[in-house]
C-alpha cells in the first residue's frame, strides 16, 4: 500500500486544526490541495478518515484510531531524513579506516582525535589489513577510509585519492648506555657494526621503510639480532642493549624508559597518508581531512 507522506501531512493537520483553511495556511499551500491530498489518501486506506460537520471538521473513528500512528510515521519520516542529511554531511553513521603496515601509532592517534572534535557522532572501527586488500576494499565499499605511510604512495587505481596527514623523520633507537646515544644525530654509516632488531615481513605493522635495504644502498649489509612480529617486542629487544632499531621517532613516547632515539640523518621524510574513494566516504569527511594536506596524484 503507497501512502504517501503528504496525504499523511495534510491529514495530520486537518485532524489537528480542524479546518480545512488553517491546514492549508499551516501547510503554505492551496486549500484545494489539501482536500486532493486527503481524498487520496482516504481512497488509498479505503476508508474515511474525516467528515465535515458545518464547518468544523470531524474525525472518523477510523481517523481517530490512524492519527496517532500517522504523526508517528512522519515523526519516522523526519528522522530518516535528518540520519540520512547527517551520513551525508559526515556527521554521523560509521566509518571503517583500514589500518595498513606500516602506520605509526600516534598518526592513527590524530586522527582518531580529529573525529572525535569534529565528528563526534561517526562511529569508527578500525580493521588492520595488508594494502592490497585495502586498494579493493575501497573501490568496494566496504573500507572507506585506509591508512598507509611510506617514503613514496603506492601505486594504486585512479579511483583512490590520497591526502597527506603527517610526516616524520627516522631515528635511531638504542639502550641509553650506548656509546652512539650521545650522538646529536647519526648516519646510517654509522650503524655499520651494530645488530638490528627489525619486525619481519609479515607482521601485520611491519616497518615500511626496509633497514636492509637503505644499509644495502649505503654499502654495508645489516646485521640481524631479532626479527619480531610487535613493535613493543621490537623495543623490548632494544632495551637489553644488544641491538638497536631504526623507527619513526614518534614512536619514542612508547619506548622504554632505558631507551633513547637519536635523529637519523635521512633525507626522505616518512609520509602517512589517507586513500579514499570519493564515491563510499560523505562530503562532510572528505573536507574534514582535505584540510590536512594537498591531494596527493598519482605516480606519474
Amino acid at each position: 500500500m503507497d501512502v504517501s507522506m503528504k496525504g499523511l501531512r495534510c491529514f495530520v493537520a486537518v485532524a489537528e486544526e480542524r479546518h480545512f483553511t488553517r491546514a492549508a495556511e499551516r501547510l503554505g499551500i492551496a486549500q484545494p490541495a489539501v482536500t486532493q491530498q486527503l481524498q487520496r489518501l482516504e481512497a488509498t486506506l479505503d476508508m474515511k478518515l474525516v467528515h465535515r460537520d458545518g464547518r468544523t471538521v470531524l474525525l472518523t473513528e477510523a481517523g481517530a484510531a490512524f492519527l496517532p500512528h500517522a504523526r508517528d510515521a512522519l515523526e519516522s519520516g523526519r528522522l530518516a531524513v535528518r540520519a540520512g542529511k547527517a551520513a551525508h554531511r559526515g556527521e554521523a553513521g560509521m566509518l571503517t579506516i583500514g589500518l595498513t603496515p606500516a602506520v605509526p601509532p600516534a598518526h592513527l592517534a590524530a586522527l582518531l582525535r580529529r573525529f572525535a572534535t569534529d565528528r563526534p557522532r561517526v562511529r569508527l572501527q578500525i580493521r588492520e589489513t595488508r594494502l592490497e586488500d585495502a586498494l579493493a576494499q575501497l573501490l568496494q565499499g566496504t573500507v572507506q577510509l585506509a591508512l598507509t605511510s611510506g617514503f613514496v604512495l603506492p601505486s594504486r587505481p585512479a579511483r583512490i585519492e590520497a591526502t597527506q596527514l603527517a610526516e616524520e623523520t627516522l631515528a635511531v633507537a638504542m639502550h641509553r648506555d650506548h656509546p652512539l646515544a650521545r650522538r646529536p644525530a647519526l648516519d646510517l654509516a654509522d650503524l655499520e657494526n651494530e645488530r638490528f632488531s627489525v619486525l619481519a615481513r609479515d607482521a601485520p605493522h611491519g616497518q615500511p621503510f626496509g633497514i636492509h635495504g637503505l644499509c644495502q644502498r649505503t654499502g654495508f649489509q645489516a646485521r640481524r639480532f631479532a626479527e619480531v612480529h610487535d613493535v613493543t617486542l621490537q623495543l623490548a629487544m632494544i632495551a637489553t642493549g644488544l641491538s638497536i632499531g631504526v623507527l619513526p621517532d614518534s614512536l619514542s613516547q612508547y619506548a622504554p624508559t632505558d631507551v633513547t632515539f637519536v635523529p637519523l640523518n635521512y633525507q626522505e621524510p616518512l609520509r602517512t597518508s589517507l586513500l579514499y574513494d570519493r564515491r563510499h566516504v560523505p562530503v562532510g569527511v572528505r573536507e574534514m581531512v582535505r584540510p590536512a594536506g594537498p591531494a596527493i596524484p598519482l605516480p606519474s
